[in-house]
């Protein structure tokens, strides 16, 4: 029989596998995903995703594999170089790409999803954008008593960083989703 390891300490049985910056290259592939070289391996796309998207978004970025098996944890941001933080930041801004609400044109009830025209800017190009939300209680949310967030079945995310600065016709329009 077997006798299983003994931890001596919430480290060995709790590891983050904080990245060490120094042994880390971040790349792009020529097919436009996300490369790492870490510790004489390398993988040819990883995924990053934030631990606290809204609340820290330059902090605790998972790295995982293409089998979504965590490789490591980015600490910060702050932490990478220039060219590793031009990668990264690249890569996250294609994953949390979120286009600020500027107005909202039209909201229409249907058979359970609210279909919305939205005026949103992106990237530095203002533009309409039509989105369907399913279950609004969950996928429209006050993030603090001035903004909130839609995410939308395709699993888009549009923010309003000030319900204040709304007109007042497209305030009205998301007033009865405001819970």
């Amino acid at each position: 029989m077997e006798t299983a390891t003994k931890l001596t300490g919430l480290s060995e049985a709790i590891d983050l596998g904080i990245l060490d910056p120094a042994q880390a290259e971040f790349f792009e592939t020529p097919g436009g995903f996300t490369g790492l070289r870490l510790h004489g391996t390398e993988y040819k796309r990883v995924a990053l995703r934030r631990a606290m998207p809204i609340a820290q978004p330059s902090s605790y970025i998972s790295v995982a594999d293409h089998e979504n098996k965590e490789i490591c944890v980015i600490r910060s941001l702050s932490d990478l170089d220039d060219e590793n933080l031009r990668v990264v930041t690249a890569e996250l801004d294609r994953r949390y790409y979120c286009p600020e609400v500027v107005s909202i044109k039209s909201v229409k009830d249907k058979m359970g999803y609210v279909y919305m025209e939205l005026r949103v800017t992106g990237h530095g190009e203002t533009f309409d954008k039509n989105c369907a939300v399913k279950d609004v209680n969950k996928n429209i949310r006050l993030l603090d008593e001035s903004s909130l967030i839609i995410f939308d079945v395709d699993g888009n995310r549009y923010i309003v960083p000030s319900l204040a600065a709304l007109d007042k016709k497209s305030l009205k329009r998301l007033e009865p989703y405001l819970f």
